[in-house]
């Protein structure tokens, strides 16, 4: 299934391609951070529903994610 992107969302994913981080989107656009995010949500679920209409799976594609490293604790005991 095909779904057409809205100009927000083409223009984020423009800004995406050109590297820039969400927070960088944000302020070039002069948009609230949250807009942007979920645009970029809106085109990750894009990518993997079109991944997954042509019969391949993200993690082919995709490297695992890196190992869980659990935060050290600052309070004292």
């Amino acid at each position: 299934m095909t779904i057409l992107l809205t100009h927000d969302e083409q223009l984020v994913l423009r800004h995406l391609i050109s590297g820039e981080s969400s927070e960088e989107i944000a302020a070039t656009l002069d948009w609230p951070l949250q807009a942007v995010r979920n645009c970029t949500h809106t085109l990750i679920t894009w990518v993997l529903d079109e991944l997954d209409a042509c019969g391949r799976t993200s993690s082919n594609y995709l490297p695992a994610p890196p190992p869980f490293a659990p935060r050290s604790s600052s309070i004292p005991r």
